[in-house]
């Protein structure tokens, strides 16, 4: 048995990132969520991040810790293998939009915004393709699109987003009558109508393919 040690890495758990067979992510952080950093007043010591990548057992960290910067869970995009993550400055009070691309070792800014923008800091997330910073409303049933474009997309009760492709959005509705099942529902990205709606589960997978499990 190979067993590989990381040393000074005692607090990190490596976490599979989704949609992906090569990478793991470690995250330090005393809080979960970036709505909890204020508590710290102004003492939060900051999100350590790592990258780690499989087999190798390369350990990366691309984003220094930053006393009131949290960093949120990245989330992948397999068509360039790059990473988005959203970055919380509480020290500025701004949110920034990030993406790093192992290939190249590189970070860019992506896009930078206010808090005032995103308001209580719940539910505020990146999906693919390509990254967009969302914001999902679960008590009025909707989603906020805030960046590239500001767009408003009403839901029905229980539905989420999932992802977006070539216009589309992809989400799942969960429904208990009284047993339960899911419906996958297709809409417009820039209208929200909805194109389709059939019974069944969405999977993603590694290779950024989709499964859908249908009648």
């Amino acid at each position: 048995m190979d067993i590989k040690i990381f040393k000074g890495f005692e607090d990190i758990y490596p976490e599979k990132v989704d949609e992906s067979d090569s990478w793991y992510y470690g995250q330090w952080t005393p809080c979960s969520e970036a709505y909890e950093v204020p508590d710290f007043e102004n003492k939060y010591p900051g999100t350590r991040l790592y990258f780690i990548e499989y087999p190798s057992g390369k350990v990366l960290e691309p984003i220094k810790q930053e006393k009131n910067v949290f960093l949120e869970r990245p989330v992948y995009e397999s068509k360039d293998n790059s990473f988005g993550i959203i970055r919380y400055d509480f020290n500025k009070e701004v949110i920034q939009v990030l993406i790093f691309k192992p290939e190249c070792s590189s970070v860019e800014v992506l896009t930078e915004m206010p808090f005032s923008k995103v308001g209580d800091m719940i539910n505020v997330r990146l999906i693919t393709s390509p990254f967009t910073l969302v914001k999902h409303d679960v008590q009025g049933d909707a989603v906020d699109f805030l960046w590239p474009k500001e767009i408003h997309i009403q839901l029905e009760e229980n539905e989420g987003l999932h992802f977006q492709n070539d216009g589309k959005l992809y989400t799942s509705k969960w429904i208990e009558d009284p047993y339960y099942r899911e419906e996958i529902i297709i809409r417009a990205v820039e209208t929200g109508e909805i194109l389709e709606r059939s019974p069944g589960y969405l999977r993603r997978m590694a290779d950024g393919s989709v499964w859908k499990m249908t009648r």
